[in-house]
């Protein structure tokens, strides 16, 4: 259920263990190929084929847009929030649904600038107001942090054609995706592999094996164009495998948090 398609009377009947997944994107730059809202249009197209398959099993609020995107700023149409800003916004979505009785939460997740974040948000959520006393008081709160792609990490890579390297920022995956749910966006004719190559073991190398060390480089300093990656293997009917598997690795999810056997 999309809770902005509900009424206050809607919510009011709810079950308050219904799971409540709070979805968080970006408005950032994804090269010459693909469009701005790319990571939000990904989420969204992701939840909306969740609730289709069952629409009575958790609440989804609307995708928040505006991201930690601070990396990408150096690529004109970026948009960004600050560090507290995005963590307060984060916190504050939760709270309100605590307050309104329900305690099982995911932090949904569709940018990677987004990830340290988002376990911040987490430990900010259970503490409370930061102090022992208020996280005992919270012990009925369950909230966990969840991006997609690390969800359905293994059948990504079943799936995926590229050399490793080639899955990153509007690489193979979510040129695929798009080109599923909004192939009218893409400008396939500017598709061209770009970024820098994996400088030792413990750097970076794409999205499903995001390096050892925390590193913060601005996108401009590894890429010329603003993608990292491969798109020109990508392709429609590869982008429905990639958005079955994280919607399947959702779900699964979904079950575990109903089950208690996570947060």
């Amino acid at each position: 259920m999309h809770l902005a398609d509900l009424t206050t009377l809607d919510v009011d009947k709810l079950d308050r263990q219904l799971p409540v997944l709070i979805p968080f994107a970006a408005i950032e730059q994804h090269g010459p190929h693909l469009p701005i809202g790319t990571d939000t249009f990904i989420t969204e197209g992701l939840l909306r084929r969740l609730d289709d398959r069952d629409p009575e099993n958790f609440l989804w609020l609307p995708v928040q847009r505006f991201g930690s995107s601070s990396h990408h700023m150096p690529f004109t149409g970026s948009l960004t929030l600050t560090s507290r800003t995005f963590l307060d916004t984060a916190r504050e979505l939760v709270e309100c649904f605590f307050a309104h009785g329900f305690t099982r939460f995911i932090l949904l997740n569709g940018h990677g600038g987004n990830q340290a974040l988002l376990n911040v948000a987490v430990q900010e959520a259970r503490l409370g107001a930061g102090n022992v006393t208020a996280a005992e008081s919270r012990a009925d709160l369950k909230i966990i942090h969840a991006t997609y792609w690390t969800l359905a990490a293994e059948r990504f890579e079943e799936i995926r054609e590229s050399a490793p390297g080639g899955m990153g920022h509007a690489g193979e995956m979510e040129t695929s995706v798009m080109l599923a749910l909004h192939p009218d966006l893409v400008r396939t004719d500017l598709l061209a592999p770009d970024g820098e190559k994996q400088r030792c073991r413990f750097d970076h190398k794409d999205m499903l094996e995001p390096g050892r060390v925390g590193q913060f480089r601005l996108w401009n300093e590894w890429s010329q164009g603003g993608v990292i990656g491969d798109p020109t293997i990508a392709n429609a009917e590869k982008g429905g495998l990639f958005i079955e598997a994280a919607v399947d690795a959702i779900a699964e999810l979904i079950d575990e948090l109903k089950a208690d056997r996570i947060g």
